[in-house]
């Protein structure tokens, strides 16, 4: 039987790194870097200064629609969490979903941001590779090793070679 450590998995380090992505900056402005834990407040004051500008307007922004980004680091522990505690199909199912959460945010920043920092970069990457590892792993087919089955069969006349003892 294989031993496998769930210490060192491919898992983890797609989880690590959709935290490491969340923390590096996804907007660069040469002196200005904003990282993804900034871009909710960024967007909420910047709303609520076109929302004044706009008082008549119909098309209002919803002030609170960017902390669905706190979604990425907290599914990442989710997965980091259901990993160590040996849940691996679940923890996939996870990953998975933070992967294609991930993709459409980094899709949608590299949309909207003028300038996509490196952080943005790590997040689209990290989200393809997680989606194809899942799938690669949910259509990898289990190779269930049958061992082989013994057949016995019973003697009916002693082997000639053999005595058999005097009592």
């Amino acid at each position: 039987m294989k031993k496998h450590n769930r210490f060192l998995s491919f898992e983890l380090l797609l989880a690590l790194l959709f935290i490491i992505a969340f923390f590096l900056p996804w907007l660069d402005w040469g002196m200005i870097k904003v990282v993804g834990w900034d871009i909710p407040d960024l967007q909420k004051k910047l709303t609520r200064v076109t929302n004044f500008l706009k008082f008549f307007s119909k098309n209002k922004d919803w002030i609170y629609s960017t902390h669905v980004v706190y979604l990425i680091p907290a599914l990442s522990v989710v997965v980091m969490a259901l990993w160590l505690m040996i849940r691996p199909k679940l923890s996939r199912i996870f990953l998975l979903i933070t992967g294609v959460f991930s993709l459409i945010v980094a899709f949608n920043l590299f949309y909207k941001l003028p300038k996509a920092g490196s952080g943005v970069y790590l997040l689209c990457a990290c989200a393809v590779v997680s989606i194809v590892y899942c799938i690669y792993a949910f259509r990898r087919k289990k190779k269930v090793e049958s061992e082989p089955e013994l057949e016995t069969e019973m003697l009916e006349e002693p082997p000639t070679g053999i005595e058999e003892p005097n009592e």
